[in-house]
């Protein structure tokens, strides 16, 4: 395929711990966990924002808490609403799919059928962050790159991406599919099970000790940006 064929768009689920002042009553005891890694993905808008170049052809940010709804997940997850807002009416959780998950998801989804339409490859890069200890266990990596192993442009890019990563920030541990693994539910999926050929999801993990190292964060942006060069110019 030449260059022309193949576009790239950027999402962030998770890039802020926002919460609209209909529902802050529902938080009033809930600052920690809003400002913890449960409420957002700590430095993920941050790094999603240095991602900004021209051959961009769509990006998206949400800024609400995932606490309210969780846009990165299927409508049938039980995580998709929190402790805080499970036990709302059928009605009010309607409302806030509606005004948040369905108004985060419909233009991505839009957008990225246009391009299929229009017989593109798409690669769609979400990015996110991970807490660097969890239940009293140091994850042991710097970055991660999910992908799905049984897609073979996926893999190829991801491998690419790592040697970019290496080559700029030698000294930094990347992982694939940790401290997640690449295939299960969320956003990214949702499009796999929709397009086998024309579409390559990615999604960035970044540690979040880093995520106000706004050098680092450069770096990365910069390494993502090489790898898509060298993946734009492949047949």
């Amino acid at each position: 395929m030449s260059h022309r064929t193949k576009m790239v768009v950027l999402s962030c689920e998770h890039g802020g711990n926002e919460v609209p002042e209909k529902y802050r009553n529902l938080f009033k005891n809930a600052v920690s966990a809003l400002n913890s890694h449960r409420g957002y993905d700590i430095g993920a808008k941050e790094l999603f924002d240095l991602m900004n170049f021209a051959y961009i052809a769509h990006r998206q940010c949400a800024t609400t808490s995932r606490l309210l709804v969780d846009i990165n997940r299927s409508l049938h997850r039980r995580t998709l609403f929190s402790e805080f807002t499970k036990n709302l009416a059928k009605e009010e959780k309607k409302l806030i799919l509606e005004n948040y998950y369905y108004a985060f998801r419909k233009p991505f989804d839009l957008k990225i059928q246009k391009l299929w339409s229009q017989n593109k490859t798409v690669l769609h890069l979400s990015v996110h962050s991970f807490t660097p200890m969890l239940n009293n266990k140091i994850r042991q990596t710097d970055f991660g790159i999910l992908y799905n192993p049984e897609r073979k442009e996926e893999k190829h890019f991801a491998k690419l991406w790592k040697d970019k990563i290496n080559e700029i920030l030698p000294d930094y541990r990347v992982r694939f599919n940790y401290p997640f693994r690449g295939k299960p539910d969320g956003h990214v999926r949702y499009f796999r099970d929709r397009e086998q050929e024309k579409y390559l999801g990615i999604e960035f993990e970044m540690n979040q000790k880093y995520a106000h190292d706004q050098v680092l964060l450069q770096k990365i942006a910069r390494s993502f940006n090489r790898a898509v060069e060298v993946w734009m110019t492949e047949s």
